[in-house]
């Protein structure tokens, strides 16, 4: 069989996404991820498709219960598993960039219908979510709709500051290894979200670097940040460019153990980067996109898809990758995996990843429950059997009400399997979670320190939901 080439998968991923407007799964149309449609018409061409589309999706503009102009379903409608934000950002994103780019073949009653519709949109919430929301992906994915319709509709003064507001907040709130937090400093700190996260460091960066691009925005003020992140990013890697989900604190979106699903991303932050080591980052990156991408749509890893977003959500993002100069010759001419060597020596993480093996220590210990929060460290699994009964998360009834939501979902949707298995992994973790077992591998780091050949640990085994068992510390030597 002939290799996969760049059009042909854009074709069969429109042909997918086409065909599944309406999601089997979650029992509603995606509006944000459907819009990436027009990303799409647009580089195969099918000019026509798309400002057909364009005015389908204009329809989908709704008043919110505060009264501000959004595309529907967003967050009103709760199994669409997104916010007002992600839908409206994307929305209006795609089509402000659609109609910038095929200017032509609108007439200006036309280009006038769309401006009068998007500006309520943009100037109601946009200018609000992007420059308020508290979590950092939200925002930005907002920041994006609001550049892409001052690009093409209205330059405003305000817009642009909102954007140095919204960049500017993101970098602060980051950790100070280049990581961005999920959600900085949430209002309700009984839910562990407030870490890094794998799914989304990347998207993080090429929110901001695109916003920047079409707002015509220096970048020199944020490049050092930027350049910090993809350092942090390139650390996430395996050997074989997949996502290390040990890094991911939104670990109910996964049951598998890596993730290629936010690789479109990634290749378009890397290709944006001059990081010495993003060229290889990129190569392998766009090589597992490639060999994920099967049977019409792209697959967040092989095996069995356990995990919670549906293959809408993960195809549809591969429109990112069309906004990458010369991406069809690179992604054309990617057929193998390029060595991928890479040491990241941070405050609170270390990484060393080579053929051989991958090392990670995460000192970034936080709050966790059965689906939320930053688990294993990275190191070893030698476990202590104490006379300690660990405690109960406090938000065990945070994981209670996932579970039951996120099985009820899949049982919806007639993935029946995907349903009994996560009941019954969280029925197995409730049982194991009061044995009193802990191990290196989910306690608190207390310091690392590298030296030439070796990394001295100090850390304080715990048990896979956060006891730590008292006094105790154990200093583990790993070899370079």
């Amino acid at each position: 069989m002939p290799p996969l080439t760049f059009k042909q998968m854009l074709q069969e991923a429109v042909e997918y996404l086409e065909s599944n407007l309406r999601c089997s799964k979650h029992h509603v149309e995606h509006t944000g991820s459907n819009s990436y449609l027009l990303d799409f018409y647009d580089y195969l061409g099918e000019i026509n498709k798309g400002k057909n589309f364009i005015q389908y999706l204009l329809t989908l503009i709704v008043d919110s219960p505060e009264k501000q102009k959004v595309f529907y379903p967003g967050h009103l409608n709760p199994m669409n598993m997104s916010q007002n934000v992600i839908d409206t950002g994307t929305a209006v994103d795609a089509i402000a960039r659609f109609v910038r780019r095929n200017r032509e073949v609108f007439s200006e009653t036309e280009y006038q219908d769309i401006k009068r519709a998007l500006e309520p949109v943009a100037d109601t919430y946009l200018v609000k979510a992007a420059n308020d929301k508290k979590v950092t992906n939200q925002r930005l994915w907002g920041l994006t709709g609001l550049a892409s319709y001052s690009k093409t509709f209205k330059e405003d003064s305000l817009y642009q500051s909102i954007a140095e507001h919204s960049i500017k907040q993101a970098f602060t709130d980051s950790t100070v290894d280049g990581f961005f937090r999920y959600y900085p400093n949430p209002e309700n700190k009984s839910v562990p979200y407030d870490n890094i996260t794998t799914f989304y460091q990347s998207r993080h960066i090429a929110f901001i670097q695109y916003s920047l691009n079409v707002l015509g925005m220096s970048t020199q003020e944020y490049e050092h940040n930027l350049e910090k992140s993809i350092s942090a990013l390139l650390a996430m890697y395996t050997y074989i460019g997949v996502k290390d989900l040990r890094m991911e604190t939104k670990r109910w979106y996964w049951l598998s153990e890596y993730e290629v699903a936010s690789h479109a991303f990634d290749a378009y932050a890397l290709a944006h980067s001059n990081n010495a080591h993003a060229q290889q980052a990129l190569s392998n990156v766009l090589y597992q996109i490639k060999d994920h991408f099967f049977n019409g749509f792209l697959h967040s890893h092989k095996g069995r898809n356990f995990n919670f977003q549906c293959p809408i959500f993960w195809t549809a993002h591969l429109a990112w990758l069309t906004r990458i100069p010369n991406i069809e010759a690179l992604f054309d001419t990617t057929n193998e995996l390029k060595p991928f060597v890479y040491r990241f020596v941070g405050k609170d993480i270390f990484s060393d990843t080579n053929q051989k093996r991958r090392i990670l220590i995460n000192k970034g210990w936080a709050e966790r429950n059965p689906t939320t929060g930053i688990f294993n460290n990275g190191l070893s699994s030698t476990s202590l059997w104490k006379l300690q009964v660990p405690k109960i998360p406090r938000t065990y009834l945070f994981s209670v009400r996932e579970v039951v939501n996120h099985s009820w979902s899949a049982l919806r949707g007639g993935h029946m399997l995907e349903a009994v298995v996560r009941l019954w992994q969280f029925f197995i973790e409730s049982i194991v979670m009061l044995l009193p077992r802990y191990c290196i591998c989910y306690g608190k780091v207390v310091d690392f320190k590298v030296e030439e050949e070796e990394v001295k640990v100090s850390v304080v085994p715990g048990s896979k939901y956060g006891t730590l068992l008292d006094s105790t510390q154990t200093v583990i030597n790993i070899s370079l």
